[in-house]
């Protein structure tokens, strides 16, 4: 019984690692920069729609070979790199490739995800290669390390915000392949520098025509807290936004909201709620709803203007705003995401 409930619950649980980092990552300075600069670190001041695909498939055939034939004439040239006895090429690169330079727009492809994504994988892979090692008869057994080490791999880049499938083959080879295995943590590095020559040559190549990254961290507005409430500075994305003060500091996005009016109760298309969730909000609406009623009455009191704290019988909350209402006033119920 005790199971069941427990499970229930799991369902429901969420953990955005972004809301704590995004609090101490500063706004992209990229709208700074000279234009020829900016440009090709990604920035635009306005979006535009992409290359139709037969340009597409062509600067993804350019930008794999450059990629991988920058990366490949790196490592067979480099004594120290040579000294370790690495493969020609790592052979998830590959993969890596294909995203980097062909489905350029996808989340998967960007430089958080591709650099930390394989970091991270390599790191666990070698980890569990060297536990499993303790075994005596390892080689019978590195099958099972490679499942493991993906698996492992998998679960931490969801966590972290950082899934890039190739990065699973990178857990594998660190822990299945000969090779790669007797280089131990070095092969860390060594993937560690050949994604960041691939996310550089993704650079050149993908801003000639295309835009690359879309973003570099998040697609999230950073938005940094400040002193003053209503000083007009440039967001992470050259546009304008209004500082907040530091109780206020959150990031925003037009369709990360939620309206609340008397009337309604707006989601955004991809937002489903629970039951209680459902419950926090229409009761802040029929609450609005009242207060709208009251006023147009005459009948509203200075102190339940102090109470409530909302001035206008329509108001706009985003998703953090109304976690926080809902935790105040409702303890028992589940965050929002």
């Amino acid at each position: 019984m005790v199971a069941t409930k427990i499970l229930s619950r799991a369902r429901e649980w969420d953990f955005d690692i972004d809301r704590y980092l995004n609090r101490v990552v500063a706004p992209s300075p990229l709208h700074r920069l000279p234009a020829p600069i900016s440009r090709f670190l990604g920035y635009r001041e306005e979006t535009r729609q992409d290359v139709g695909n037969v340009l597409g498939a062509f600067w993804s055939l350019v930008g794999a070979f450059c990629g991988l034939a920058v990366v490949a004439g790196v490592f067979n040239n480099t004594g120290s790199i040579q000294w370790h006895h690495p493969p020609a090429l790592i052979a998830s690169f590959g993969a890596s490739a294909v995203l980097e330079y062909n489905s350029i727009r996808s989340p998967l492809g960007q430089p958080r995800n591709a650099i930390l994504g394989h970091a991270f994988s390599a790191f666990i892979g070698v980890s569990v290669s060297k536990l499993f090692q303790y075994h005596s008869d390892y080689d019978s057994i590195k099958w099972i390390a490679g499942a493991t080490a993906c698996g492992c791999a998998s679960a931490v880049m969801l966590l972290t915000n950082t899934v890039h499938p190739p990065g699973g083959a990178s857990a594998v080879l660190a822990a299945t392949d000969p090779i790669i295995t007797t280089m131990g943590y070095y092969f860390v590095s060594l993937v560690l520098w050949g994604t960041t020559l691939m996310v550089i040559v993704g650079l050149i190549i993908n801003n000639i025509q295309r835009q690359f990254p879309v973003y570099w961290w998040t697609p999230l507005d950073v938005r940094k807290a400040k002193v003053e409430d209503e000083e007009v500075v440039p967001d992470a994305k050259g546009g304008i936004e209004r500082k907040k003060t530091i109780e206020e500091q959150h990031y925003d996005q037009d369709g990360d909201r939620i309206e609340i009016n008397g009337a309604e109760v707006i989601l955004p298309d991809d937002m489903s709620l629970n039951a209680e969730e459902t419950a926090v909000l229409e009761r802040l609406r029929e609450r609005l709803r009242k207060r709208a009623d009251l006023e147009r009455g005459g009948q509203i009191s200075e102190k339940e203007d102090t109470d409530s704290g909302m001035c206008m019988c329509s108001s706009t909350f985003s998703v953090p705003d109304i976690i926080l209402l809902a935790d105040t006033i409702f303890s028992s119920c589940q965050p929002l995401f």
